[in-house]
């Protein structure tokens, strides 16, 4: 009969932080496990502030062009109705941009101070 580390009762311990805590037999010997890496980015919140970058460079670009626009004939002779669409959104692309970099940096803060230790109460 093959008995494994626990493999017939079907369950796998996790510690505190919710990774697998390797089974631990008298009958079998530990083996090392080779170290995993974990990714300390997430990829998330990096496709965030990529799509926050574009939002603003595309925001500053379109409110250039726009004024632009208005004063005269530009280098890409946009339409006078593209100037004006572009004017009527340019300021909510804008606020978009700074409300999603307000909320990444919270996020950010919010992330750094779970990692810091919390200050013990000296009474």
């Amino acid at each position: 009969m093959k008995d494994h580390v626990h493999e017939r009762i079907g369950f796998r311990e996790i510690d505190e932080h919710g990774n697998a805590v390797p089974a631990v037999s008298p009958h079998v010997p530990e083996q090392p496990d080779p170290a995993r890496r974990r990714i300390a980015v997430n990829p998330f919140i990096v496709a965030l502030w990529v799509l926050d970058a574009g939002l603003a460079i595309f925001g500053f670009w379109a409110l250039s062009e726009a004024a632009a626009g208005m004063a005269g004939p530009t280098q890409f002779n946009t339409s006078a109705q593209l100037s004006f669409m572009l004017m009527s959104y340019t300021p909510y692309v804008l606020l978009g941009s700074l409300l999603l970099t307000a909320a990444l940096l919270f996020w950010h803060a919010v992330q750094w101070q779970k990692k810091r230790p919390s200050p013990t109460n000296a009474a």
